[in-house]
C-alpha cells in the first residue's frame, strides 16, 4: 500500500479538507500516522490530520500511550497560532490526559480568542476529574462584547453545558424490549431493497412501503429484525415538517420520550443527539442549526448528549420537509461485530449479504468457495454464514489484508482459508463451484490499466478457477470494462443476470456469471 512522505502530506494538508482527504485516500496509514505524529512533534504541524486519526481507536490508543506527543499537545497550548492551540486541546480532551487538566486550565484562563475556549472546556470535561470539575463549575462564560461575539458567545455556552454534564451523576437505561407494535424503516442496499423483504419474509416479517433503499415493518419484535442481515440500520419514522426548531421538536420530543419509557427501564432523562443529514442552502450553517433543533428538543426527560447518547434524533430531506427518525443505541446490533478490522474499499457486510441473496438461486449448499480478492475478508464470511460451505478459500496480493481477514474470520466462527498470491499466479488443484469477489474499483484502489489487467486474467482463469456448470459472482464499478470481456469470453461463459446497485457515492454492478 501505497506512504506519501511528508512533503506529500503537508501539500494535501493545505488544500482545502486536507485531513479529511488523507484518512480517506487509499494509502497506508500506519505510516501516514507516524508522519502525521512526527510533523506534530516537531514542527507543531498535522494537529488536524492527528485529529482525523485519533477516531480510530487504533491511533487513540497510539497516541495516549506517547508522551512525547501529549507533551507537544500540552506546549502547543502556548502557541501563537490560535487554531493550534484548539486542535492540542482537542487531542488532549480525546485521550482524556488528566495529567494535562492543570496546563488547560492555565491555558483557559488566558486565552482571548473566544473560538477556542469552547475546544479547552471540552478537554476538561472529557478528563472528568474532580479538579477539572471543581473549576468548570465556578466557570462563567463572559457576555458578548458586540453582535459578532455572539456566535462564539452560543458555542462556548454550550460547551460549558456539554461538559458539566459529563459530570452529573448518569442513568442507566436498560433495552427491555417493546410493549406494542412500532413502525420501523429499515435502510438497505440501493436497489437491493426486494432483497431485503425477501429475507424478513422468510424470518415471518411482512414488509411494506419498499423503496430503492428502504423498506418498513411493524412489530413489537425488535430484537426479531436483527435476524436479517440485509440492512445495515434501524429507524423509527416520526414524520415530517420545515426545517424549525420549534416545528421538529414538537413532533420529536414526545415521540423519543415515548419510545424511550416503552422500551426501557428506569425513568428520564433520557440522553440523545441531533445528527442532521438535511441538504442544506449555503446561507443555512448546518452546526447553528443542528444546535438550534438540540435546544428546542431538550427538556427535562431529555437531555442532549452528544458524546454519550441513548438516541439519535435524525433529519433528512429539506429545509422545506425535513423528515424525522429516532434511532435507538441502546440494543447492541452485533451482526457484523466479527469486523475488528477493514482496509480502504472493504465491502459493507449488509451489501455482500444483499449480494449474496441476489445470486441466491445460482448458488449451493456445501460448496466450495473461492474469493480471489478477498481483501478483509467480509464477502467470503457473509458466504460462510448464509449456508453450509464445504470449504471457502480467500486470495489476496496484500499481506495486511489477508492479516485482518484471517483475524475477521475467527472472530465471526467461519471456517476458511487465505493465501497471500495474485490470483493469476494462484494454482487450484480442482475447480471450486462458487467465485465470489468485490473486485477493485479502479478509482479506490488500482487504476483503469490495473483494473483491465486483472479484470481480463480473471476471467480467462476462470475455466480452471471454477467447475463447469459452476457460477462467478462479480461485483465492480468497472462495468463496462466487465461487459466487454464478457462478449469476448462470450463462448465459455454465460451472463445469468445482472444488476445495478450503490454504495459511497457510486453505482457498482453485480455480475452473475456462468461457465460453460
Amino acid at each position: 500500500m501505497k506512504k506519501l512522505t511528508r512533503e506529500e502530506i503537508a501539500a494535501i494538508l493545505a488544500e482545502p479538507n486536507g485531513p479529511v482527504k488523507l484518512v480517506q485516500m487509499n494509502i497506508d496509514l500506519d505510516s501516514l500516522f507516524d508522519n502525521a505524529a512526527a510533523m506534530f512533534k516537531e514542527e507543531g504541524a498535522a494537529s488536524a490530520l492527528l485529529i482525523r486519526l485519533a477516531a480510530k481507536k487504533q491511533y487513540l490508543i497510539r497516541i495516549s500511550e506517547d508522551e512525547t506527543i501529549k507533551e507537544a499537545a500540552r506546549a502547543a497550548l502556548s502557541s501563537p497560532a490560535a487554531k493550534l492551540r484548539r486542535n492540542a486541546a482537542r487531542l488532549l480532551g480525546a485521550v482524556k490526559d488528566e495529567a494535562s487538566e492543570s496546563a488547560i486550565i492555565a491555558a483557559l484562563e488566558k486565552e482571548d480568542q473566544r473560538f477556542v475556549r469552547p475546544s479547552l472546556i471540552l478537554a476538561l470535561g472529557s478528563i472528568g476529574s474532580e479538579k477539572a470539575a471543581g473549576y468548570l463549575k465556578d466557570y462563567r462564560v463572559a457576555p458578548p462584547a458586540d453582535d459578532t461575539e455572539q456566535k462564539h458567545f452560543n458555542e462556548e455556552t454550550e460547551a460549558l453545558v456539554t461538559a458539566l454534564r459529563s459530570f452529573a451523576p448518569r442513568t442507566a437505561h436498560e433495552f427491555t424490549g417493546l410493549k406494542s407494535a412500532w413502525t420501523t424503516e429499515l435502510r438497505a442496499a440501493d436497489m437491493l431493497s426486494r432483497q431485503l423483504a425477501e429475507e424478513l419474509s422468510d424470518l415471518g416479517l411482512e414488509s411494506f412501503d419498499e423503496r430503492r433503499s428502504s423498506l418498513k415493518v411493524t412489530t413489537a419484535d425488535y430484537p426479531g429484525l436483527f435476524e436479517a442481515r440485509c440492512f445495515s440500520e434501524v429507524l423509527f419514522p416520526i414524520g415530517s415538517c420545515e426545517a424549525i426548531p420549534s416545528a421538529i421538536a414538537k413532533k420529536a420530543a414526545p415521540f423519543i420520550e415515548k419510545l424511550m419509557r416503552e422500551a426501557h427501564t428506569g425513568e428520564p432523562p433520557y440522553r440523545f443527539r441531533t445528527e442532521n443529514a438535511l441538504s442544506l442552502p449555503e446561507s443555512v450553517s448546518r452546526a447553528e442549526l443542528t444546535r438550534a433543533v438540540s435546544a428546542a428538543v431538550e427538556n427535562a426527560s431529555l437531555v442532549n448528549a452528544p458524546s454519550d447518547y441513548e438516541v439519535e434524533l435524525r433529519m433528512e430531506g429539506s429545509m422545506k420537509t425535513a423528515r424525522l427518525y429516532a434511532k435507538l443505541t441502546t440494543f447492541p446490533d452485533t451482526r457484523f461485530s466479527y469486523r475488528e478490522g477493514s482496509i480502504p474499499a472493504s465491502m459493507a457486510p449488509n451489501v455482500a449479504a444483499s449480494v449474496l441473496r441476489f445470486a441466491s438461486e445460482h448458488l449451493s449448499v456445501n460448496a466450495r468457495v473461492i474469493d480471489p480478492c478477498c481483501g478483509s475478508g467480509t464477502f467470503l464470511i457473509e458466504r460462510g454464514l448464509m449456508s453450509p460451505c464445504a470449504s471457502l478459500t480467500g486470495v489476496d496480493i496484500a499481506h495486511k489484508a489477508i492479516d485482518i481477514a484471517r483475524r475477521n474470520t475467527e472472530l465471526a466462527g467461519v471456517n476458511a482459508k487465505y493465501t497471500v498470491n495474485d490470483i493469476l499466479r494462484f494454482e487450484c488443484h480442482r475447480p471450486y463451484d462458487e467465485l465470489i469477489s468485490n473486485l477493485p474499483f479502479g478509482n479506490r484502489v488500482g487504476d483503469h490499466s490495473s483494473c483491465e489487467r486483472l479484470y481480463s486474467g480473471l476471467l480467462a482463469k476462470l475455466p480452471q478457477l471454477v467447475k463447469k456448470g459452476g457460477v462467478a459472482i462479480l461485483y465492480t464499478m468497472e462495468f463496462t470494462l466487465l461487459k466487454r470481456l464478457i462478449r469476448e469470453h462470450s463462448g465459455r461463459l454465460t451472463l445469468l443476470s445482472q444488476a445495478r446497485t450503490e454504495a459511497g457515492g457510486l453505482t457498482p454492478m453485480i455480475f452473475i456469471l456462468r461457465v460453460n
